[in-house]
């Protein structure tokens, strides 16, 4: 058995506007407790990876922020060659901001599993196949901007997917994917949609100079209301990060994908955008930060169609210094400045600065 333990103080120091208000900024001191524990239980020629997370929120001036989240994950899964089913199994607990869109720290909850498995066809090509059901749910006496965020986002998704997989090189893996998805709402059926995603991607191992996951292809996004307009174009999501001589680091995480909003009226929007961070090692331990990100919702309204609705654009700058010691412990001091700009006359724009240190141990 084998245990992978971190633990991490996070962002602590000043946010500027807690409520991401647009006018009476409220400002007070913050800091996260970030533990994290991975497990591997080896188990003949199978195994168990287990995987928990939990974020502990704490404000000085206005408690009714803090907030306890956790995710819990287990995989148990045959590693032999051949044949190799999987099971997945999980559970998420969380008060605090989803997305760019709801600026309130509401609780959902999402409860996940999935089955599936690999199998071989030669030495380096795998055909792929799994299914999936997730059902998340909203804490129901939350209410954001006088909708009930239960009423309208209480949903149950099940996803059926395959493909094939080609190993191209020791640390470079290619594939390709057919997912089909189906998303019913408990108290809103307006919003029942179906989903088809097709489309390639890759994986970078570790080892490489490049390490992470990317992929993209072409998405129908098809409401069952007339009411609603279909979408069909690109999809993507990129978790990338380069390291070029242990000097520089390059991170780029990217998404483009259709979400659904809380406004009855805008079932749904298009969100495109992502954030890069470059860290380049001065001398010794020491390491400068530069962060930049940007992000645009284009939300879709009833009966109209080329997302005529609601276009809000958020927008992060900031940097900062980094002292890593070892693998092990990094200390980080950085400055954010962030702002949304929104077509809504009413209040959606916001301006909001942080100043805040983190300390990270782990394996």
């Amino acid at each position: 058995m084998s245990f992978y333990p971190t633990f991490a103080v996070r962002d602590a120091g000043t946010d500027s506007n807690v409520y991401n208000d647009q006018n009476g900024q409220k400002g007070d001191f913050t800091y996260s407790v970030v533990p994290r524990l991975f497990v591997v239980v080896p188990i003949a020629n199978t195994r168990f990876v287990g995987t928990g997370f939990g974020n502990l929120v704490y404000f000085q001036t206005y408690k009714d922020q803090q907030s306890i989240s956790g995710v819990f994950e287990g995989r148990y899964e045959v590693v032999s060659p051949g044949f190799r089913p999987f099971a997945t199994a999980g559970f998420a607990d969380r008060r605090e901001r989803r997305g760019h869109e709801i600026d309130a720290r509401v609780r959902q909850r999402q409860t996940f599993m999935s089955i599936g498995s690999d199998m071989d066809v030669t030495s380096n090509t795998a055909l792929v196949g799994w299914v999936r059901r997730e059902i998340t749910t909203w804490d129901r006496d939350a209410t954001y901007e006088g909708v009930w965020l239960s009423e309208q986002l209480d949903y149950t998704s099940h996803t059926f997917a395959g493909g094939m997989r080609v190993r191209v090189t020791p640390f470079t893996t290619a594939g390709f994917t057919v997912e089909v998805e189906r998303d019913r709402f408990d108290r809103a059926p307006l919003r029942d949609a179906n989903k088809l995603l097709v489309g390639p991607s890759l994986d970078f191992n570790e080892g490489g100079a490049i390490i992470g996951h990317v992929n993209a292809g072409y998405q129908q996004f098809k409401p069952l209301s007339p009411l609603v307009a279909d979408y069909g174009g690109l999809a993507a999501t990129s978790r990338l990060r380069f390291v070029f001589r242990d000097l520089l680091e390059v991170k780029f995480d990217a998404d483009r994908d259709v979400d659904y909003s809380y406004d009855p009226l805008q079932p749904y929007y298009l969100e495109s955008g992502g954030v890069v961070t470059l860290t380049q090692r001065v001398f010794g331990p020491v390491e400068v930060i530069a962060i930049g990100e940007r992000r645009h919702l284009r939300h879709q309204r009833l009966g109209a169609s080329s997302f005529d609705g609601r276009v809000e654009t958020t927008r992060t700058v900031g940097g900062g210094f980094a002292l890593q010691i070892q693998k092990r412990m990094r200390f980080e001091l950085v400055y954010q400045r962030t702002t949304r700009t929104s077509s809504d006359p009413i209040g959606r724009d916001y301006e909001r600065q942080r100043v805040f240190g983190s300390a990270i141990y782990g394996l």
